[in-house]
């Protein structure tokens, strides 16, 4: 006797349902994608016990005859396909037969279903894997399938599923999906009789982002719609604001099908790369509509992972429409004085309770009685204490001194200290801070004007300011214009933040943000020309290589050239002769090696590397090149950087992810002031 096997159908059912099933929300996402796939309008989802104990999906779609109900619940049964050739451009989301077979091969089943021009429909019942009654019996239009003891004749799967709650969050979170991949359907998802969500089936999808993930949620988000080389992307993307510190909330559709795809993870976060903290990952929704025929969805039994015949125009389309959103749609944040100073009480508040904390129990150690839970702290006897003693000054170190400059803002020349290394503090401190008690006006300012002449004739500092750029150096290549509103620049504080009056609001601009931004946009610029700008090496740079390294870069010399690499190579070094304007010579050869090591080790595509990388090495050169905080600038150099900051949408965030500005409302300062 032979040792192969043939297995029987119920064991060959029960294997291919662990596949396809193997938990109750895989269940529910296959009965819920045939009544999408039905044509149908509204979809309930009821379940108790997290799908374990039962669940029901009923429809209104087109229903089944008598007959197709039969053939439904077998193997590899389906109306979907009908030849070979129409795996090629599948459009639905259900087409193995797979399904209805695997969830009845582990369940208690019945399926009632009627179709619109039938006097009455049909009813299925059955449990793992086998028919044992068919009626017919009145019915509404549509289906409906329920499931009881999900698992019971399988106990090894039972064993390993997760809490009731758990199964439960997993079934929403599959619906979830569905209801965000068709907005134009109304959900209703009702767990142990609790309502959990509901859609309007209005076909907005903002309105079903709302009824899903809650209004704080769907209230910062940026619209994305473009579509370029038969390639659409429409949906929301998260403003910088509303980050996470996971990828959870980054949904991708394919031709309205939800799927988890490493180019368009990377496309989407490539396209925030410099607006964002590293840490933080943005939210989506985004569905990608792209011909059939160029998207393969049968590589996984749960249709979860697709392929693209070409991943380099997938992700040129995504990355190209997200920042396109985000350099239009990105609103300046504003500072709420209302919210923060709430947050600052709820912080006081809790230091307080734990400062309390802390002082009843030195209190209990000294006395060695540790009191009880419920006591009252007896209130503290009423006596007149000494005032406490003034704290002492730590004194103060003889590194710098502050040297007034004058800095003209607008008709107005103010004072303005300038560190100038080298001399002691006393010039100006000693005196400005000393106690002032009997000294008249005259006195004072007799102190004052002597303090600034002694400063005047110290040592000035040796760090020139950086030049201000010519007006053709103002401009961001490719990037739109906007004519500078009328505003006042009304003054700087903290030689770091300038105050700008614009319309009915005032704007609090992070100067070394900013012009690390404008700088920074005006070398990415160069980077997406056709052909950037290179500088050229008296002496070349001779790099030694691997034979594989050598090898890319002969395979991909045209773009590497096109990133603003001049070289030749030979078997195992490479002499570049050229490198990209705005870099040095070790900063473009660490670059270098960087894009061919990632582009050889990494999964992503070399568009996808190249941006990765260039963009990261931008932040230093961009860094390095900005007015720096803490330094005194004249006013030719801060209204540069305010027109720039009107004159281009881009400039909200620096590369690293803060804020370049905040914005504060003329309506919000005068209810401050009790003037609304």
């Amino acid at each position: 006797m032979g040792i192969i096997n043939v297995l029987d159908i119920e064991v060959a059912n029960l294997i291919a349902a662990g596949e396809v099933v193997e938990r109750p929300a895989n269940a529910v996402k296959e009965l819920v994608e045939n009544s999408v796939d039905a044509g149908a309008r509204s979809i309930s989802v009821e379940i108790t016990g997290g799908g374990i104990r039962s669940l029901r999906v009923t429809d209104d779609g087109c229903g089944m005859s008598a007959e197709d109900a039969v053939v439904a619940v077998r193997r590899h049964a389906t109306s979907k396909l009908r030849r070979a050739d129409d795996l090629a451009a599948i459009m639905t989301l259900g087409f193995r037969g797979e399904a209805l077979a695997a969830i009845t091969a582990i369940a208690k089943f019945r399926l009632l279903t009627k179709r619109r021009e039938d006097a009455e429909g049909t009813s299925l019942s059955g449990e793992y894997g086998k028919v044992t009654e068919i009626v017919s019996e009145g019915c509404p239009d549509g289906t409906t399938i329920v499931c009881e003891k999900l698992f019971a004749a399988t106990p090894a799967r039972l064993k390993f599923l997760k809490s009731e709650s758990s199964e439960a969050s997993a079934v929403a979170g599959a619906l979830e999906k569905l209801a965000l991949s068709h907005p134009e359907i109304a959900f209703r998802f009702i767990s142990d009789g609790i309502l959990k969500f509901s859609t309007s089936g209005d076909g907005n999808l903002k309105n079903a982002i709302y009824s899903v993930y809650g209004s704080a949620f769907a209230k910062n988000l940026i619209a994305v719609d473009t579509k370029s080389g038969g390639i659409g992307v429409s949906g929301f993307t998260c403003s910088p604001e509303n980050l996470r510190g996971n990828r959870g909330m980054q949904q991708f559709f394919i031709n309205e099908r939800c799927v988890r795809s490493k180019t368009l993870t990377s496309a989407l976060e490539a396209a925030y790369r410099s607006y964002i903290p590293s840490g933080k990952f943005p939210s989506c929704v985004l569905h990608v509509s792209i011909p059939a025929k160029l998207v393969d969805v049968n590589i996984h039994p749960a249709k979860l992972e697709v392929k693209f015949s070409d991943e380099k125009a997938v992700f040129d389309a995504v990355f190209a429409a997200i920042r396109r959103a985000l350099s239009v749609g990105i609103a300046r944040p504003g500072l709420n004085l209302a919210e923060i100073a709430e947050k600052t009480q709820e912080k006081e508040k809790l230091q307080n309770l734990f400062r309390e904390a802390e002082e009843k129990g030195e209190r209990s150690e000294a006395s060695g009685e540790k009191p009880p839970l419920s006591a009252k702290e007896p209130e503290p006897p009423t006596a007149v204490s000494e005032p406490p003693a003034a704290p002492k000054r730590a004194p103060i170190a003889e590194t710098e001194v502050k040297q007034p400059r004058q800095l003209s803002f607008e008709d107005d020349d103010l004072p303005v200290d300038v560190p100038v290394p080298g001399q002691k503090r006393e010039s100006i401190f000693t005196h400005l801070h000393a106690p002032s008690a009997g000294l008249g006006f005259e006195a004072m300012k007799s102190l004052y004007t002597s303090a600034i002449r002694r400063a005047e004739t110290a040592k000035p500092d040796a760090t020139p300011p950086p030049a201000v750029p010519a007006p053709s150096e103002e401009k961001i290549l490719q990037a739109p214009t906007h004519p500078i509103p009328a505003y006042r620049i009304t003054g700087e504080i903290f030689a770091s933040y300038i105050i700008v009056e614009t319309d009915d609001k005032i704007l609090m601009v992070d100067k070394h943000a900013a012009h690390e931004r404008i700088n920074f946009e005006r070398l990415r610029a160069n980077m997406t020309m056709d052909r950037p700008n290179v500088q050229m090496i008296l002496t070349p740079e001779t790099i030694a290589l691997s034979t594989e390294e050598a090898a890319f870069c002969e395979e991909y010399r045209s773009e590497l050239e096109a990133c603003g690499f001049e070289f030749s190579v030979s078997q195992r070094e490479i002499t570049m002769t050229g490198f990209p304007l705005g870099f040095e010579k070790e900063e473009a050869r660490t670059l270098l090696l960087a894009l061919i090591s990632e582009s050889l080790n990494g999964a992503s595509p070399l568009e996808s590397t190249k941006r990765g990388i260039f963009e990261r090495a931008l932040y230093q050169s961009a860094c390095k090149a900005s007015v720096k905080a803490g330094r005194i600038y004249d006013g030719a150099h801060l209204r540069w950087i305010c027109d720039n900051l009107f004159r281009y949408d881009c400039i909200k965030y620096c590369p690293h992810g803060r804020p370049v500005a905040f914005e504060i409302s003329k309506k919000e300062i005068d209810t401050r002031f009790g003037r609304d």
